[in-house]
């Protein structure tokens, strides 16, 4: 099963809907909320926000998506659970692979997590 969001604006607000039904999760949610940016290159450069997609991979093999905007901010309502967290860019290689560190978090019902996904560059 796929759930997909989308973030538009700072205000990161996000609706999750199932493939084919407007439902969206059932049973308890947490809320994830965060940025993703871009780390490292040559001295002195400062880290750069990404816009992207932001997986989350649950213990049952599903995967929810969020988007990240062009301030790297992304927000969104998941079922209750511990996913592992991979992000990418169209910045970053044209968005064709995986550029965030190793990440796994733990939705709680009505508890907001808070995430930094970083892409290290060299």
């Amino acid at each position: 099963m796929r759930w997909q969001a989308g973030v538009t604006g700072v205000r990161a607000g996000a609706a999750l809907a199932v493939a084919g039904c407007s439902s969206g999760p059932t049973g308890p949610t947490g809320t994830v909320a965060g940025t993703y940016i871009r780390v490292g290159g040559l001295a002195n450069t400062p880290n750069v926000p990404l816009p992207g997609t932001i997986s989350f991979r649950g213990q049952g093999g599903s995967t929810i998506t969020l988007s990240s905007d062009g301030s790297g901010k992304f927000s969104g309502q998941l079922p209750v659970g511990t996913y592992a967290v991979t992000a990418a860019s169209s910045l970053i290689n044209d968005g064709k692979s995986m550029c965030s560190r190793p990440l796994t978090t733990r939705v709680r019902a009505g508890h907001t997590v808070r995430l930094t996904l970083i892409c290290d560059i060299a």
